[in-house]
């Protein structure tokens, strides 16, 4: 699923699925990629424009290279829908669908997390796309070359 610099190298909306415990190669096989955690120095910042929170690179971005991983709580479908009803009231989401398998599982990330949890959401020009699923790990390469400075987005509703 990636090329020699780990750059994802499938089409859009593929799970990816990389090796684990149960394979006999190494940390550093070529197939590991969310699995090595962040690369690059990101920094969370106040926007100015009132949407709270948001993340930006301080360095550059290739595309399609994998940037972070979304994390948060595993909770069933059905939770999520409940939790989604009081998120919609605060104007905040933090659920992130594991579809690829089964409409199961949702990530939230509300309660615990990483600096994913301060990506803003874009539908328009999303810098960030859903990449890999590995144990139920989110992975989100770059859609584009980012530039050092950047806010980093993505689109939540994406499938």
């Amino acid at each position: 699923a990636y090329n020699e610099a780990g750059q994802v190298r499938i089409r859009a909306g593929l799970p990816i699925y990389e090796c684990n415990s149960r394979c006999r190669c190494g940390a550093e096989c070529p197939n590991r990629v969310v699995q090595r955690g962040i690369r690059y120095d990101l920094c969370i910042f106040r926007t100015g424009d009132g949407r709270g929170w948001g993340v930006r690179t301080l360095e550059r971005i290739r595309k399609n290279s994998f940037v972070m991983e979304y994390v948060g709580e595993i909770i069933t479908s059905e939770e999520a829908e409940r939790r989604g009803q009081v998120y919609d009231r605060q104007g905040a989401t933090y659920l992130f669908d594991l579809d690829y398998v089964e409409d199961v599982y949702t990530v939230d990330a509300a309660h615990y997390g990483n600096i994913s949890h301060f990506v803003n959401h874009s539908v328009s020009g999303a810098y960030l796309r859903s990449g890999g699923l590995t144990s139920a790990q989110v992975g989100l390469p770059a859609l584009r070359p980012i530039q050092a400075g950047e806010e980093l987005t993505f689109d939540y509703n994406m499938h």
